[in-house]
């Protein structure tokens, strides 16, 4: 795979000017400090072409939380495919493998918003282990007097509340199975809730579900990454290697642009652009193979009239 010395290096040769060694790399001085910046700048030029690059490509596993209706998208993602939104199979929950339908943030806002406001929710103030009847939470603050609390799979009824403690707790509940769960872990009341179903993309860029999870469900959805910039000398780029060639074709049109000169400047960089286009060509777009079906009537000969006639 090309580093970031050897990217370096192939454009600081195209320029003829002297190169640099894994031991000065990160002393580098004038031109070769432009060529480190424009490897560095080709290479975010090339990523930002394109959205759904397979060597951005990652997946996102998503544990759920009972209660919980918002969720962020990871900070590395550049753009998250919404028709991969799936729950995973876990028979510990009894989720099957599905599929989640998107729904438009507006529609979601006149028709369904309402569930939000059923939620009531906070975290435990200490650990608890499986066996306490006396629940310690940062808030009690819109609770019922007593019902049932959600906290990751199990259900616990509980009789009253002192302060920010649930007392009479009965744990395990509604046949699900008591268990040990850490501070600061979410506590949740409602009254519905269920398998989400639809997937909902915010206006600030992350996402919600339809309906908000009872369970600890686990969610995947694929997205794609911005790519960090090289910095030490052994650093790789996520583009392949067979395509370095159109990373340094991009670089050294940026030196050219960097040192004013035009007409290299503009030579180069229509090459790079020339790579770009294969890069999508091979990796991105798709090329249907498409047969025709119209099946044509034979010819009929003179004596096949005749002999109709």
């Amino acid at each position: 795979m090309a580093t970031f010395l050897a990217l370096t290096n192939s454009v600081l040769a195209r320029l003829n000017e002297v190169q640099l060694t894994s031991s000065n790399f990160s002393a580098a001085r004038g031109i070769q400090i432009q060529a480190q910046n424009a490897v560095n700048e080709s290479i975010r030029f090339i990523n930002q072409r394109e959205f759904n690059y397979p060597f951005n490509h990652s997946a996102k596993t998503e544990t759920l939380v009972p209660g919980s209706v918002r969720y962020s998208i990871p900070t590395d993602a550049k753009h998250v495919d919404y028709n991969t939104f799936r729950i995973v199979k876990d028979d510990n929950v009894n989720s099957g493998g599905t599929s989640l339908a998107i729904l438009q943030y507006n529609e979601y806002i006149d028709r369904f918003v309402e569930q939000e406001d059923e939620i009531v929710s906070t975290t435990l103030a200490e650990e608890l282990d499986a066996t306490e009847t006396e629940i310690d939470v940062a808030s009690s603050t819109g609770f019922d007097s007593a019902g049932t609390i959600f906290i990751e799979n199990e259900q616990i009824t509980y009789t009253g509340i002192s302060t920010n403690t649930f007392t009479g707790c009965t744990r395990g509940a509604n046949g699900t199975t008591a268990a040990t769960h850490s501070t600061s872990t979410s506590v949740a009341q409602f009254e519905r809730g269920g398998v989400p179903t639809h997937v909902v993309r915010t206006p600030d860029n992350n996402f919600l579900l339809y309906p908000f999870p009872n369970k600890v469900y686990s969610l995947k959805y694929d997205y794609f990454t911005f790519s960090s910039d090289l910095s030490t000398s052994t650093d790789t780029p996520t583009i392949p290697d067979r395509f370095s060639p159109v990373i340094v074709d991009g670089a050294t049109a940026f030196v050219y642009q960097y040192r004013g000169e035009t007409q290299q400047y503009q030579l180069n960089f229509s090459r790079f652009e020339q790579g770009i286009k294969n890069i999508q060509s091979l990796l991105v777009n798709k090329y249907e193979y498409v047969r025709a079906t119209y099946i044509p009537q034979t010819s009929r000969t003179v004596s096949d009239l005749i002999t109709r006639v």
